[in-house]
């Protein structure tokens, strides 16, 4: 049996720190962001870990590990229901289509379902291929939405 068939999915800790640093950093890598400072994953994983609305959850093998995501469970006012919010899915890319992403996947699906979610939200890049494929093969559709983002300083925001 090699390392990538013992691969387990658990609640994250503080002491995973490093591996989810690591994944993170090969996210930004893939979707052409600035690589994240350990010292800001400390900081944004020790307040998740605290949060009882969010959860991370990684995989890891033998080796350590190979992947995580993060998710919000969110009061939806509009709809009158619950959310999951799917902000970060990574799987290291030596672990890629092994099943990492498929297991993470499993544990956001039955925390959903656990809370009463109706809808899963996943966030991705139009150039990003690899993920929306992967997505659509878990039976998830692309909603006709455009999204917004503000980018600067609250303090001094863009003239029109």
């Amino acid at each position: 049996m090699d390392a990538k068939s013992k691969i387990k999915a658990r609640d994250a800790t503080a002491e995973d720190v490093a591996g989810i640093h690591g994944l993170a950093r090969e996210l930004s890598e893939t979707v052409g962001d600035e690589p994240p400072m350990e010292e800001a994953i400390r900081t944004r994983l020790k307040e998740l870990l605290e949060e009882p609305r969010a959860r991370v959850i990684v995989a890891e093998n033998e080796a350590g590990i190979v992947g995580g995501v993060s998710f919000w469970i969110k009061p939806d006012l509009a709809h009158g229901d619950i959310v999951v919010e799917v902000p970060m899915l990574v799987v290291a890319e030596d672990h890629r289509r092994s099943g990492v992403g498929k297991l993470l996947m499993e544990e956001v699906r039955n925390v959903a379902s656990d809370k009463g979610a109706s809808q899963i939200e996943l966030v991705t890049t139009r150039a990003n291929v690899t993920a929306r494929e992967f997505y659509r093969s878990l039976g998830f559709v692309e909603a006709d939405v455009v999204s917004l983002e503000f980018v600067g300083s609250q303090e001094d925001p863009p003239e029109e």
